[in-house]
């Protein structure tokens, strides 16, 4: 603790009193660069009387003004200049780039595989269109944007951004999300009261599900048929039969090439 044996109750507050001046310069110059500190849990200051507090409560605040004035604590501006705290974020990135580099290893196992179709198209070429165009596809394993601290709300949204980060990197994760997509597509499927499509979803190994799921047209193809087939009570918003049949047919003939894959 900074204060000493000898000091008495005066020069202490005068300290202290110092300290807060210090931290309103801090807060100052944070809003300059668009971080509004002032009001926040961030905000260390007291609204009460320095000169009229008492020694433990001065301890209190002279902790809380120290830690924020030093050097190590910073702060980047989220949406409207929210505060988000420098350690915090830091965090968030190497979450980041951690599920970013798990996705790019798993693409590199099957970046040259050859999609089916005309021309020399491959699951990699596929990504990177994709990825350029709508990073977060719904047939994609997911990539997180590389966002920037003015795309974040405030310092609840970047904990439940990074917890998200870290919990995809979990074995635990990849197995119920394995869970999850097959699940969904067998609803998916019975919808459609097609026996042919129905056996042949069965029998694929994890790899030819993954990029049959992940890495190719198949699932936004079933699910836009799937949500449109759902309505056929109600005429006017149904998917016309040929085109639906047309769907069925494309999602059969990926079904079938994935199965030829040895992975």
């Amino acid at each position: 603790m900074a204060s000493q044996n000898n000091e008495s109750l005066s020069e202490r507050r005068a300290r202290v009193a110092k300290l807060q001046a210090n931290a309103a310069r801090k807060i100052a110059r944070n809003a300059r660069k668009g971080v509004q500190l002032e009001g926040t849990q961030h905000d260390p200051r007291t609204g009460k009387d320095i000169d009229r507090m008492r020694s433990r409560d001065l301890d209190a605040l002279e902790r809380r003004l120290q830690k924020f004035n030093s050097r190590s604590t910073q702060f980047e501006a989220g949406v409207r200049g929210a505060p988000l705290p420098r350690a915090k974020w830091l965090e968030y990135k190497k979450s980041e780039t951690a599920v970013r580099e798990k996705f790019s290893n798993e693409l590199g196992k099957v970046a040259d595989v050859k999609l089916p179709g005309p021309g020399d198209e491959t699951i990699g070429i596929r990504q990177d269109k994709m990825r350029t165009k709508h990073p977060t596809a719904a047939n994609m394993a997911y990539v997180p944007p590389e966002r920037k601290p003015f795309n974040v709300k405030d310092l609840d949204a970047l904990n439940k951004l990074t917890k998200s980060n870290k919990k995809r990197m979990t074995a635990k994760w990849a197995r119920e999300e394995h869970k999850r997509a097959q699940k969904e597509l067998q609803q998916m499927v019975a919808v459609f009261e097609d026996d042919e499509l129905s056996d042949m979803v069965k029998g694929m190994t994890k790899g030819q599900f993954n990029i049959l799921w992940n890495f190719s047209t198949f699932a936004d193809s079933m699910s836009i048929t799937y949500h449109h087939y759902q309505k056929k009570f109600t005429p006017k918003q149904k998917m016309p039969q040929e085109l639906i049949d047309n769907e069925l047919a494309q999602a059969k003939t990926l079904i079938n090439w994935v199965k030829k894959l040895n992975i």
